[in-house]
């Protein structure tokens, strides 16, 4: 073969044509990270949940390797890894794509470790000592979180098994395959090198703009929504990097209602050098002064940016719990609700000019351009106000927090003003209660933060934005028996938060590992409101809230000796079941409970932050020295009672 073909397959015809693929010597190591993992994921099953014709996961360039009878694949390893794992845990109809004739249809060469742990998987025998191989912490990492996503979202078996039809026969990728006469290593150092494709919301932005006919105000809009994209900063610092001087943004801040006059920042844009047509080599950039993290000559931040009381906290690094496309269809279904038009269907990042198009631009001139960015930017104001980020405290070590804005000055020279960052108690309940929404909700829409960044515009106290975010809470989440979709949900508590009745009744089930794990979530979060009644407790006090996916039962199902079980009738009761990591859930496993009990209280002894990761176990583990189905059920009616203390104290009249 001396030409290119491509052509658009599915996993149903590679089984069929009985292809198989290798992972060459010159292609890296599985790297994706936990958040590609799961956008993949998520796109997919939002696919099939919207029941699309078709799920593009892009292509996969391939040549034939006579040697091994087999196909290399040159591009394309990471996302067909990523598929391999999703169909060796779903299982069904796509065991055929896992193995040809025995042999795994996607093959590594020359790393027989990776190849031996793909074996182990498919076999159902893993071994779990693999996963201490340096090599394979990613593809540990990734086949783990699709693990939890598929187990959480694919409980209804006629449910997994029409998403593992769709997967095969709707799930599309471009098979591209070179002449094998092809110079393979100048391919691939040129797929490696090519450029980054101009991003939806690029495309967005220059749309919008272009119904600006005047050109300083073009640039001064440019700016603005620069500004708001920088999702791993807060705005007044995107503002200093796009303007110059931060100095300008603390003189424009008003400390009494939160805002900035915009009309004083925008006029003084026109005498900022990013106004100025000058193009600038790179002795210009590299010469640039205007950098607001500059330090000066002894390695201390610049003064003319910071507070001489600035401290270390204020440089952690932050990061948004969206992405700036996620943000715009949050922000869009604002501008479309005050307009009174109709609703999104839903929220799809990778659909954003396809939204976009579909919602704003039939009615799209120059006020309306104008327009959405002002309520773009009112949203990025509030959003960072009131809504958690990722905070790197330490190395690789991120947890949620919302920083306070404040206006100081130092006299020097006339009065100098300065906006900082500054951690306080006062967000951490606000902070705590984002958490759990964020952890129990799908990570690619977020329904709650529709409503929620809405009500924020009014520029409430942090109290009373704290207030009615646990109003909507309860109104979005804990009715279980309310059928709507999400979506629907959030825009009826736009303007009115409706008076829902929690429905408790679903906590006296036997769902076992079928419970909706918000219920969890929300209990972890109840119970440090409610701290003050369980006083021995003071550790909950600096309580956190991490990602858990993996359902523990505390009477184990399958305990090592028979005479530990101790538990019958309770045994998938909520009494009985604490949501935490699967690492915490391995670990405990089938051990009796004194055993584990013994292991949680040596560890909250040495003062291991890991043993908190659930207060649900440590209220077991602290006040019950054995466990039955007495003690499970006594268990679950404390907790009932205390979540319907809880919703009478928020408005809410639970029904028990």
């Amino acid at each position: 073969m001396d030409t290119i073909k491509s052509e658009l397959i599915d996993l149903k015809k590679i089984i069929e044509r009985d292809l198989r693929f290798n992972v060459p010597r010159y292609q890296r190591l599985y790297v994706w990270e936990e958040e590609q993992v799961k956008t993949l994921f998520t796109d997919i099953y939002t696919a099939y949940k919207a029941k699309k014709e078709a799920y593009y996961i892009g292509g996969i360039i391939i040549v034939r390797n006579k040697s091994l009878d087999i196909y290399d694949l040159v591009d394309g390893q990471q996302r067909f890894t990523t598929i391999w794992l999703m169909a060796n845990h779903l299982g069904g109809a796509l065991k055929a794509f896992v193995k040809s004739k025995g042999e795994l249809r996607l093959k590594f060469s020359i790393r027989k470790n990776v190849e031996q742990y793909f074996n182990f998987l498919s076999n159902e025998e893993l071994d779990s000592n693999t996963e201490a191989f340096d090599d394979l912490v990613r593809i540990s990492k990734g086949r783990k979180t699709i693990e939890n996503f598929i187990d959480s979202n694919l409980n209804d078996f006629h449910d997994k098994t029409a998403f593992v039809d769709y997967i095969l026969k709707n799930v599309k990728m471009v098979y591209t395959q070179v002449p094998e006469s092809m110079d393979l290593n100048k391919l691939f150092e040129t797929l490696n090198n090519r450029g980054i494709q101009l991003s939806q919301h690029e495309i967005l932005k220059a749309k919008l703009l272009s119904f600006l006919p005047n050109k300083q105000e073009r640039h001064r809009y440019a700016i603005i929504w620069n500004a708001c994209s920088d999702m791993t900063n807060y705005l007044e610092r995107s503002f200093a990097y796009e303007i110059g001087n931060s100095r300008d943004i603390a003189d424009s801040y008003n400390k009494w209602s939160y805002r900035h006059d915009w009309k004083y920042l925008v006029d003084t844009l026109k005498h900022k050098r990013v106004a100025e047509n000058k193009i600038l080599n790179l002795s210009d950039i590299l010469a640039k002064d205007f950098e607001p993290f500059n330090n000066n000559a002894d390695g201390q931040p610049n003064e003319d940016f910071f507070h001489p009381k600035t401290s270390d906290d204020e440089f952690e690094k932050v990061r948004s719990i969206l992405s700036f496309p996620q943000l715009l269809l949050h922000t869009l279904r604002i501008y479309l609700f005050e307009k009174k038009s109709p609703d999104l269907n839903r929220i799809n990042e990778k659909e954003l000019l396809l939204t976009f198009s579909n919602y704003l631009y039939k009615d799209l001139n120059e006020k309306e351009s104008r327009k959405f960015i002002d309520v773009l930017l009112r949203v990025r104001e509030v959003f960072d106000k009131y809504i958690i980020k990722w905070v790197e405290e330490e190395k690789n070590e991120e947890i949620h927090q919302i920083k306070i804005l404040s206006k100081e000055n130092k006299i020097k020279r006339g009065k100098r003003f300065y906006l900082r960052r500054k951690k306080s108690n006062e967000t951490n309940g606000l902070a705590l209660l984002q958490s759990m929404l964020y952890h129990s909700q799908q990570n690619t829409t977020q329904y709650w933060l529709t409503p929620f960044l809405y009500r924020l515009l009014k520029q409430p106290t942090l109290e009373d934005a704290y207030q009615q975010l646990k109003y909507l809470d309860n109104a979005m989440f804990s009715n279980s028996s309310i059928e709507d979709d999400l979506i629907i949900r959030s825009l009826k508590c736009m303007d009115t938060i409706p008076d829902f009745v929690a429905d408790l009744k679903i906590l006296r089930t036997k769902k076992g590992t079928g419970f909706p794990h918000y219920w969890f979530y929300k209990l972890e979060f109840v119970l440090w409101h409610e701290r003050s009644i369980f006083p021995k407790n003071k550790l909950w006090d600096d309580y956190k809230l991490t990602a858990r996916n993996s359902i523990e039962h505390i009477a184990p199902q399958h305990p090592r000796d028979i005479r530990d079980k101790v538990c019958d009738e309770s045994l998938d009761a909520f009494g009985n079941l604490v949501l935490v990591s699967r690492g915490i859930n391995s670990e405990y496993s089938d051990w009796s409970y004194p055993v584990k009990r013994s292991k949680f209280q040596n560890k909250k002894d040495k003062g291991d932050r890991n043993c908190l990761e659930s207060l649900k176990s440590d209220l077991i583990y602290s006040e019950h020295e054995i466990w039955n189905d007495v003690q499970a059920e006594l268990h679950q009616d404390q907790m009932i009672r205390i979540l319907g203390n809880y919703f009478e104290k928020t408005k809410i009249q639970a029904d028990r």
